[in-house]
């Protein structure tokens, strides 16, 4: 058998394993009775109480899955749904299909809270129109080898996978299109739902992060 054959059977594999775990994770969330929370991308950052999603491969998962492709969930199966920095690694077509999806898959009045990179703000810490914070403040928590302003810029529109930014106004729009009924501007670690499992969720940076580190970023909630 040659590699790509091997290759493709071991993914096989591996899909099969997960299916298997996420309609055993389905299924128990649906017994609790409880707050059902679906956690999209969750990269290293393991919410407890949450079913835990990403793209195949991350050991920290519950299970895989894609937010470009439709949503494998029941109707109004989930109370809340939370991404971090997750939605600009899409584009606006596929965006746009997983604000439906996110909106089918929330109960009456659940909620999904995002973090995404924001473009205005972004933009204006570049010219340095920011009292409050400069390009210079992110080189330490900069990953890559080379930092600079230019360097910085075009990270947020090149770089780790990122498809499409957005404002928080195009965010908002985009939300409303897809059925939400209400968006809101929220502070970091903060709620404006009636979930309080969205409070204290936006740890990427550490528990203390420096004042600044949300600066060029939004984060949003909206309501069904």
């Amino acid at each position: 058998m040659d590699v790509p054959a091997i290759q493709a059977v071991k993914q096989i594999s591996e899909e099969l394993k997960y299916e298997s775990r996420r309609r055993s994770k389905l299924q128990e969330n649906k017994k609790a009775g409880e707050f059902s929370g679906l956690h999209i991308g969750c990269g290293s950052f393991y919410l407890s109480g949450w079913i835990n999603t990403d793209v195949l491969g991350n050991p920290s998962m519950d299970f895989p899955l894609d937010i470009s492709k439709l949503l494998p969930f029941e109707d109004n199966f989930f109370d809340a749904i939370y991404g971090s920095e997750v939605i600009e690694h899409i584009n606006l077509t596929k965006g746009r299909q997983f604000f439906a999806e996110a909106l089918r898959i929330l109960k009456p009045g659940g909620a999904i809270r995002l973090t995404t990179p924001d473009l205005t703000e972004s933009c204006k810490i570049f010219l340095g129109l920011r009292d409050d914070v400069k390009v210079e403040d992110f080189r330490t928590v900069w990953l890559e080898d080379e930092f600079s302003k230019e360097i910085w810029i075009n990270a947020l529109f090149r770089s780790w996978g990122h498809q499409h930014l957005w404002t928080f106004e195009s965010l908002a729009d985009e939300l409303k299109k897809a059925g939400f009924s209400q968006v809101d501007l929220c502070e970091p670690q903060k709620t404006k739902s009636q979930h309080h499992q969205l409070n204290n969720l936006d740890n990427r940076y550490g528990d203390n992060p420096p004042p600044w580190i949300f600066a060029g970023t939004i984060i949003l909630e909206a309501q069904k």
